[in-house]
């Protein structure tokens, strides 16, 4: 049986894209790359692994700040941060099946399956196993690893246009968000920060 793995990278960072990757391939090949969870890895390891794990089939979908404010603002909030995710994760997992048309996709929980099911046909809703922590599983470390990437790129490719280093994570990132205000003024916070969390409020 094929099989995919799907993850996200963004998710807990005030800064920068969210990231939904889907990973399928042979099971053994992908063992042979020693993958194990990218916020443990240095960022120079996560690139070379990217360029192994990219010879698989792999869909990524990326949402920039901008677009995830628009969207949550849209919906007037009714897209949480995990609605948002599980839009994310079907897209992938569409994707994914045009690629490899796998009997399984396993999918690290983030949350209650429904806000990725909800947006698949039946068929393809059938194929989905969501499991805690299953980055031990080959497929979906893979996933967490492209994903980990791509958001890191981002990232940098974000530090760049606000001339300053945007921190990841949550802590620590308000002495960045208000030197980003002042440079830019406070209007410009949308295109680099997901704007509902606390933190807006407290600068």
């Amino acid at each position: 049986m094929i099989v995919a793995g799907c993850d996200e990278a963004g998710k807990g960072d005030y800064f920068g894209y969210v990231v939904v990757a889907c990973v399928c391939g042979d099971a053994e090949a992908l063992r042979r790359l020693n993958l194990r969870d990218p916020k443990k890895m240095s960022i120079q390891r996560i690139f070379a692994l990217e360029k192994e794990v990219k010879k698989f089939p792999h869909v990524i979908v990326r949402l920039s700040p901008t677009r995830y404010n628009a969207l949550h603002r849209a919906t007037g909030g009714r897209y949480n941060l995990n609605e948002i995710l599980g839009w994310m994760h079907a897209q992938a997992v569409k994707q994914i099946e045009e690629r490899c048309s796998p009997g399984k996709v396993v999918v690290d929980r983030f949350a209650s399956p429904d806000v990725v099911l909800s947006h698949l046909d039946v068929k393809l809703a059938e194929k989905l196993v969501f499991e805690e922590r299953a980055e031990s599983l080959v497929h979906v470390a893979a996933a967490a690893l492209l994903a980990r990437a791509e958001f890191l790129r981002k990232q940098e490719m974000l530090s760049r246009k606000a001339g300053l280093t945007l921190p990841r994570g949550s802590t620590h990132v308000k002495d960045a968000a208000r030197e980003l205000i002042r440079r830019h003024g406070r209007e410009a916070l949308a295109n680099f920060a997901k704007l509902h969390f606390r933190i807006t409020g407290e600068l």
